[in-house]
């Protein structure tokens, strides 16, 4: 299919790279116009050619989304530059291994916390009334196994997940009557850079293929598609839900 999200604005979080980047791509693709959000804005240009060789309504800026008044603005750049916004997609985020909870440093916790909660918070308080100024939109966040079963080797991580779970509960429960949709992926293992980069190990993504069910682990396309069918007309009837995307592996008890 072609053309599922024609006339659609939409800003795609942490699109600079993995599941961010794959989005904003595939958004354009479907006949988006979209703002590819990110504090790497190297890694943005990137994704913007890529985007670009699908279609001219494409742009980029540069956000810290734990940042109030850079989110507030990323919003207010989408609505002057495309007259509207229809789609917030959440993809933003940070993975840092850390030790047991007692040895957890405050640094990393609020790090983790205020981007991929706090931040999705802003996004969320910012974009929410944009879209009810015309007529309603979706929202989709991109949560974690890790916020469904403990992930241990980041306790805050994991709590940020879970997080992100209930907020899209919560947030459709108030915003549904108004034409927002709200809901949520929790992708399992993803080969993306953050991935590989947060695993130290090439050896750690291997086991991962070796133990899955599938036989591979999920790539940013996989949850692309995903997070395309929560953005479309397709799930019009869908909101406050949590979409689980990891292949099957939560049904070998394996561990996220």
């Amino acid at each position: 299919m072609v053309d599922r999200l024609k006339g659609k604005v939409a800003i795609v979080t942490g699109g600079a790279s993995g599941i961010g980047s794959a989005t904003a791509v595939l958004f354009a693709r479907e006949g988006a116009k979209v703002m590819v959000a990110d504090r790497n804005r190297t890694g943005s240009e990137q994704t913007l050619n890529a985007a670009r060789e699908l279609s001219p309504d494409v742009d980029s800026v540069g956000v810290d989304v734990s940042k109030w008044e850079q989110v507030q603005g990323m919003v207010d750049a989408t609505v002057s530059r495309f007259g509207r916004l229809d789609i917030l997609v959440n993809a933003a985020g940070v993975l840092v291994l850390t030790p047991p909870l007692v040895e957890v440093e405050e640094r990393d916790w609020d790090l983790i916390l205020n981007t991929n909660l706090k931040g999705l918070f802003f996004c969320c308080k910012a974009a929410i009334p944009a879209m009810i100024k015309t007529g309603g939109g979706s929202v989709v966040n991109i949560a974690s196994m890790a916020g469904i079963r403990p992930y241990t080797r980041s306790l805050p991580y994991s709590i940020s997940k879970a997080g992100v779970i209930h907020l899209t509960t919560l947030a459709a429960s108030q915003y549904t009557s108004s034409g927002i949709r709200v809901n949520c992926i929790a992708p399992g293992t993803v080969d993306t850079p953050q991935a590989r980069g947060s695993t130290q190990s090439t050896e750690a993504i291997q086991q991962a293929i070796e133990t899955h069910p599938m036989g591979r682990i999920g790539t940013a396309e996989d949850i692309a598609n995903t997070t395309l069918y929560l953005a479309s007309d397709d799930s019009s009837y869908i909101s406050g839900e949590t979409i689980i995307a990891d292949g099957g592996h939560r049904t070998m008890n394996t561990g996220v």
